[in-house]
């Protein structure tokens, strides 16, 4: 009886790791394919900087993001993780200027302090000022934390599949009439990159979380989001603290949240899922700014 039980908590065992192992290759390729994104999966303390970019008018945005990345790649260890070009922002931060960014990339360097005398050379000015604005933030983001993302989520689903929760995919279709705000906007924008987004957006967003009360709250649609994301076999794939850079503004997170898609990402928002769950999203500032990959043609 013992030796039954033995070999059955190793089958148990043994699958509980096959089924972490697979979550594991699944997201690393989807990481690498789909997002585009180059972050190694183990690192020490280095330093990451996102950097809106808001091209000159009539400027091509892969061409201006290509010129950036030929005069930064390299220099002071700088090292590009992800670069999206932005179709729309769904929620502007009422810290930032009212712009239309262009794009958003991703920088890594060995410390703060390479990024900061490289920030400071006259080549990195130069290379900026080719942009009509741009606002740089920081961000620490712990490999082992990010590392255990994906497992959470299948622990998540796992969860989910043995206490019988319902899935919320598919989609309903919402009314016409509760539609959310801008949801036409962001309609006409994803179609704009349907193409560079038929298999994967970013959502970049700084975070400046909010009361007790909208943090209590936000936290119920943070979980509801995580039970989809579990379930579809997607999400982050950058958490982190936001860390201010000089003249930088006040955010407390930093993270990028890939979607399968702008087709799902259109049939998500505008379903009665995220009609019941928007309310919840609570937060005291936040820029929100989505993204198609395109560091494959930089």
């Amino acid at each position: 009886m013992l030796r039954r039980i033995g070999l059955a908590a190793l089958v148990l065992v043994i699958a509980a790791l096959a089924a972490m192992v697979w979550q594991h290759s699944k997201y690393a390729s989807i990481r690498r394919d789909m997002v585009q994104d180059r972050q190694a999966l183990f690192h020490g303390a280095v330093f990451h900087v996102v950097t809106f970019l808001q091209t000159a008018p009539g400027e091509d945005v892969i061409d201006a993001v290509r010129a950036f990345k030929q005069d930064t790649e390299g220099v002071q260890g700088a090292k590009w993780i992800y670069a999206g070009k932005a179709a729309i922002d769904a929620i502007t931060s009422s810290q930032l200027p009212p712009v239309d960014w262009s794009a958003v990339v991703l920088l890594q360097y060995p410390s703060r302090a390479a990024y900061e005398a490289h920030a400071a050379s006259a080549e990195y000015q130069a290379a900026l000022e080719a942009f009509e604005t741009s606002y740089s933030h920081g961000a620490r983001r712990s490999a082992g934390v990010n590392l255990m993302l994906p497992q959470a989520l299948l622990a998540r689903r796992v969860l989910r599949a043995v206490t019988f929760q319902s899935a919320d995919y598919p989609f309903t279709p919402a009314p016409a009439s509760d539609a959310l705000p801008r949801l036409a906007d962001i309609a006409s924008a994803l179609q704009a990159n349907a193409e560079l987004g038929a298999d994967a957006i970013a959502i970049v967003n700084l975070i400046k979380h909010g009361t007790p009360e909208q943090q209590a709250a936000d936290r119920v649609y943070v979980g509801r989001m995580m039970d989809l994301m579990a379930d579809k076999g997607y999400g982050p794939v950058h958490l982190g603290a936001a860390e201010t850079l000089p003249g930088g503004r006040d955010y407390d997170d930093f993270a990028i949240v890939y979607y399968p898609g702008v087709d799902y990402f259109f049939e998500m928002v505008s379903s009665t899922y995220m009609q019941g769950i928007a309310g919840d999203k609570q937060l005291s500032d936040t820029q929100a700014t989505i993204t198609a990959p395109i560091l494959d043609l930089l």
